[in-house]
């Protein structure tokens, strides 16, 4: 396994505006995790928060409470060293891990729909295929190939795909592809956080998949990004060609304390993350409640 890496700092700064003091705002805010594609260095947010706690998925959320404000800032400062990896995914040796703890990662869920046409789908592709990486192969291939890119999505979630015209963004791409998985019993999950371009001085948004298999643990299949660059997908076949770095976890996540009557998330509704009174699709890296209307904006660079 080859491994190159780099140390980035990055700053992220929301600023929230009320229209009147009396208001209250409710934020859930991801904290990135070390796992062997980072390492955190450092990780200040400001101001801090009032309480925090962890998922099933290995998250942890970070939750604030505000009263009283006209204009409210929140920002956090990353250090962090950024791994790409080269690994031989391509390898007769791959094999699944039976535990308990990977179960999470095979269950049905919301967005992650196990309908039965994906799962007649998944056995067709990989019908003819024996060894583990030839199955995940047919089915990240699969998606690559019959995907075509569109945003925003009216309706999120693998059970509201048309499988036989298949568009949507980037979490689309991973829903389909962690649903076909999990239906032959692979454990996959989606992972939501920024790809950086140190040569462009830029950081963007992303949502991918991964898998988790033996020797090396979880593995990124990216097929969005193989989409747009498809003389070259497999760059993003069980390899991390860039340097990104991961806030969450999968999807649902849970909000505690959850949302009360009252609070109003326009914001999210209107850029369409779906979300219930005690859990969010995902965190990128924020999520927010109000009593009364806010204007947000938010900005990620790097320092």
């Amino acid at each position: 396994m080859n491994r190159r890496k780099k140390k980035f700092n990055i700053q992220y700064h929301a600023q929230f505006t009320s229209e009147t003091r009396d208001n209250r705002l409710r934020v859930w805010l991801a904290k990135p995790a070390d796992s062997i594609y980072q390492k955190i260095d450092k990780f200040l947010v400001s101001p801090k928060p009032k309480s925090s706690y962890k998922d099933d998925q290995g998250n942890q959320i970070l939750y604030f409470d505000f009263r009283d404000f006209r204009k409210l800032d929140l920002s956090f400062d990353i250090s962090v060293n950024l791994y790409q990896k080269e690994i031989n995914f391509k390898s007769k040796n791959l094999t699944l891990l039976r535990s308990k703890s990977l179960q999470r990662f095979l269950k049905k869920e919301n967005f992650l729909e196990q309908t039965t046409e994906v799962k007649k789908m998944a056995i067709e592709i990989t019908k003819d295929k024996k060894l583990l990486y030839e199955k995940i192969e047919a089915i990240f291939n699969f998606v690559v190939s019959n995907f075509k890119y569109c945003h925003p999505v009216k309706k999120r979630g693998v059970k509201n795909l048309k499988l036989d015209r298949l568009k949507g963004d980037c979490g689309e791409y991973s829903s389909l592809l962690v649903a076909m998985l999990r239906s032959l019993n692979i454990p996959s999950r989606n992972q939501t956080g920024f790809v950086v371009y140190p040569g462009k001085k830029k950081v963007m948004e992303h949502g991918w998949a991964s898998v988790y298999i033996r020797p090396f643990g979880w593995v990124d299949l990216d097929a969005q990004y193989a989409s747009l660059d498809k003389k070259n997908n497999q760059k993003y076949f069980g390899q991390r060609s860039d340097f990104r770095i991961s806030f969450v976890n999968g999807f649902n996540i849970p909000v505690r304390p959850k949302i009360s009557s009252g609070f109003q998330a326009k914001y999210w509704r209107r850029v369409g993350l779906p979300f219930s009174s005690n859990s969010v699709q995902t965190l990128q890296p924020i999520f927010f409640v109000s009593k009364r209307k806010i204007k947000f904006r938010e900005s990620v660079k790097l320092v």
